[in-house]
Formats: structure tokens, sequence, C-alpha cells
């Protein structure tokens, strides 16, 4: 019923970098088995970028000093620099789960948009990110939400959003998550919605489930499950640099998530970060993309994609290209399998 749909197409060229011999370019192209979405692999490519993904370490540590003076989320200013909720929503003004804190935004990207600070530490490599750290602060926004359910139901569509160090478009170093909710699903939502609900009503079963049982049966791109949470590296990627998913199994939006869940994805969440770490990678983009609050979809999974981002350097890289930004074509500079290959040696 899934189909994993793949197109290979060849380029000769006289290569500069082989004496002008002839070489030869593969092109993937590649259809997202769910949304029907683009995606092609230039296999070497992330050869051919990869000195643009590292940091400069003095560059990333003078960058880190400098922020940290005045940073309204370091603990000796987020009382007096960061807002608070109204007192009809929360008397207490911010919401405090272990050392993260939850508080409003001051210019958020949704009716309502909170931030949860992760940490008291300003700056952490990702190494040093914990699953205490992530499990806090997803509890603090959980908290959020559910007072946010008794206040304003009709605000049932919320994602969490990680953008970590300014190559990942954060314009506050401190680590921090962002927590947005809307009366309407963003597109990625409601695409991803539409679809599993269209499968779901042509064969009968969950787009999700099928398409975590076909990665485990064929297993190249399956990375690991533990605790209802199954990892696996993405057919065809959204973006492409070290792209891997999630998918909750049986539960179609936060408020079903368990504690063990939760733990599951904060803890393949830090395994994934330390990869990154690994491969000399410092910043990171993440969403956790959840189904309505207000009820249970029987065709839908709670779903995650991290990706690494370009480093702090000052050739200021980017990886937002036009072709994803403004052709919406996926662009992946290495294939998924052997991603995936790699990130079970680290996880293994």
């Amino acid at each position: 019923m899934l189909e994993f749909k793949k197109t290979v197409k060849y380029a000769k060229i006289l290569n500069p970098l082989k004496n002008f011999e002839e070489d030869t370019v593969v092109f993937e192209y590649r259809t997202d088995p769910i949304t029907g979405r683009n995606t092609t692999v230039i296999n070497g490519m992330l050869n051919y970028i990869s000195k643009f993904l590292v940091s400069e370490k003095e560059l990333l540590g003078a960058f880190a000093e400098k922020t940290r003076i005045n940073c309204p989320f370091c603990p000796e200013n987020v009382k007096t620099k960061t807002p608070l909720f109204t007192p009809d929503f929360l008397k207490e003004g911010r919401i405090f789960v272990g050392d993260a804190t939850v508080i409003p935004n001051l210019l958020g990207h949704a009716e309502k948009s909170v931030l949860v600070i992760l940490t008291k530490e300003h700056y952490l490599q990702l190494k040093d990110f914990k699953t205490e750290t992530l499990l806090n602060g997803f509890k603090g926004a959980l908290t959020y939400l559910k007072r946010l359910k008794e206040k304003e139901p009709i605000v049932k569509f919320p994602v969490f959003i990680f953008n970590y160090l300014p190559p990942a478009g954060s314009s506050i170093f401190h680590p921090h998550m962002q927590v947005l909710a809307r009366d309407r699903p963003f597109y990625l939502t409601q695409l991803l919605l539409e679809k599993s609900k269209a499968y779901f009503k042509k064969y009968g079963s969950n787009v999700w489930t099928e398409l975590v049982s076909n990665e485990k049966t064929h297993g190249e791109r399956y990375l690991y499950g533990k605790n209802g949470v199954e990892w696996l590296v993405p057919f065809a990627p959204l973006r492409g640099l070290n792209e891997a998913q999630a998918v909750v199994t049986g539960k179609s939006n936060f408020l079903e998530m368990e504690d063990g869940e939760w733990r599951e994805i904060a803890e393949g969440t830090v395994k994934i970060l330390k990869f990154y770490y690994e491969q000399g990678y410092t910043s990171f983009n993440m969403v956790l993309l959840s189904g309505p609050l207000d009820t249970h979809l029987d065709y839908f999974n709670v779903n995650l994609r991290i990706i690494s981002r370009p480093g702090m350097q000052a050739s200021s890289f980017t990886d937002a290209w036009a072709l994803p930004y403004l052709l919406w074509d996926g662009e992946a500079v290495e294939s998924p399998e052997q991603l995936a290959k790699k990130l079970r040696d680290h996880i293994d």
C-alpha cells in the first residue's frame, strides 16, 4: 500500500577536480510515501559542503560570551526581563518544572506562543544536553497546554519547536524551546492529517503504523524502538542535513502521551544530538507535531523531525537555498540509508 518511489538520473561532466576526466553525478528523485512531496538526494554533496557545517570555535565561544551579557533567559534575569502570564490565565505568572521555566513569548509565531527556558546554563554543547533537561521542558510545556485547554479549548493545534543557535534561526543564544498553539493547524500538520485520514479511509489502516512496519521489515533506515517511540531516518527527507524522524505509536496528540513516551522522546533526542556533536555540528532544528488536543485520531500519530544546521563561521554559509525555500522540493546531501547506518553505529 505504501509506496517508496525512487527514480535515478545521471549527469556526465568533465570534472576539474579529477583532471577533467569524465565523471558521473547521480541524482535520486524520491517521493515521500505519506505526503507525496519530492526530494532530491545528491550523493557526494555532503562532502562538498562539510567544511561549512562545523563551527569556528573561537567565533562560537566569543558569541556565547557576548550574548551572556544581559541574556534575559539566564537565571539572574528571568524574573525581571521575561514576560508573565496574565493573572486570569495563571496567577503564579510563570511555570516551573525543575530548571525549566515556561513564559509567554514577547513576539511569537502564533496567537498562543510560549517559550520554555530549558536550563540555567547559557550555552550547551550538543553533547551536554541531558534527558532530564528536555523532559522537564516537555513537562512544563504540557502543563501550559493543559491550562490552555481549560481556558481556551478552541486553541487545540500545538507544535513544539527547537531552534538552537543562530544558524537554526534562534535570536536568543540560551537553550530554549518554543510551544506554538493556535485554532488551526500549521501547514505541515494539516497536510499530514489530510493524507493520514485519506489513507485510513482507503485502506482501513494507520499510515504511520504501516510506515514503521515497513521500515522495521526492510531495516535500511530503521534505527530502534523503545517505550512506544520508533526512530528512523525518513526515505525522502524534508531538508536533508542529518534528518531523523520519530513516531509515537498509538498516540495522536500530546496530551495522550505517557511519561515513558516523553522520556524516550527526550532520551532519543539526546542520542541524536550526541551524534551531531561527534560529526562536528553545533546547531539544530527540531519539530514535534501533534493532532488536535480534544480528540483521539485513529489515523494519525504524534511525530518528530530533527535536523542539524550549518556551523557558526565568518563565511555565514546557510543551507536555506532556493530549492526547498521557493520551489518547495526537499533536498538531501547524503542518502538516508548511509545516514541511518552511521546513526545505528553511534546508538549501538
